[in-house]
């Protein structure tokens, strides 16, 4: 390790945010690289905020494997302030992180840089994560994102989900996307337990009663 960083402290650290120069840039890069991982956190968070950062973006990227969860974790938060997709394939490939501290915060990182193709593990980690805080991450990225490629599957699975916010959340998908064919299975959230939930299924019910689907063209029997 540089032996500069050995001397740097979270406080010194923290003061280059005022100095946008090459000493500056130099000393946050050895502190990223310090044997003590809280050093190297903290540099890592500084880098993210420096104006300058960007241009130790390499450093970004290591951190994101760091032996330390605090490093990764102050890494894909700098990604998403910074909304990096380049690091996507990274971030994407913490979300199946031992560390359900991890996971969560670099599925709200994903969210940030959102591809397509991120529905499904993302999907998937709402559905069966040991970890509540995990699959609420995980359902409100998805709510963030969703599309409508894949927006009603996320509305079953929402409609029927044991929190009341994401049954609201069915609603509102709903009144996105949907057409009258959904209104069926908003019915039985007009009778929700949950009054904000009977609320949200109606409204969304009233605004898709003006959104019905095309009525088929009658076939000319004389054809």
């Amino acid at each position: 390790m540089p032996l500069v960083s050995m001397s740097l402290t979270h406080e010194s650290i923290c003061a280059l945010l005022t100095r946008d120069d090459t000493e500056s840039l130099t000393l946050l890069r050895d502190a990223a690289a310090s044997a003590d991982q809280f050093i190297r956190r903290t540099a890592v968070e500084v880098i993210g905020r420096h104006a300058s950062g960007r241009n130790l973006s390499d450093a970004i990227l290591r951190a994101l494997a760091d032996q330390s969860e605090y490093v990764v974790r102050a890494g894909c938060r700098v990604i998403e302030d910074w909304r990096w997709d380049a690091a996507h394939d990274a971030i994407s490939n913490l979300i199946k992180s031992p560390s359900g501290s991890t996971r969560q915060v670099s599925i709200r990182t994903l969210g940030a840089i959102w591809r397509q193709s991120d529905f499904q593990p993302v999907f998937q980690i709402y559905k069966t994560d040991a970890e509540t805080e995990v699959r609420r991450e995980a359902a409100g990225t998805l709510r963030n994102n969703v599309s409508s490629a894949d927006w009603r599957r996320l509305f079953d699975a929402f409609r029927t989900d044991a929190l009341p916010r994401h049954r609201r959340w069915a609603c509102d998908l709903a009144s996105t996307f949907g057409h009258s064919d959904v209104v069926p299975f908003l019915n039985p959230l007009c009778t929700d337990r949950d009054g904000h939930v009977r609320k949200a299924a109606a409204k969304a019910i009233a605004a898709l009663e003006g959104h019905k689907l095309p009525a088929v063209d009658a076939v000319d029997v004389n054809v």
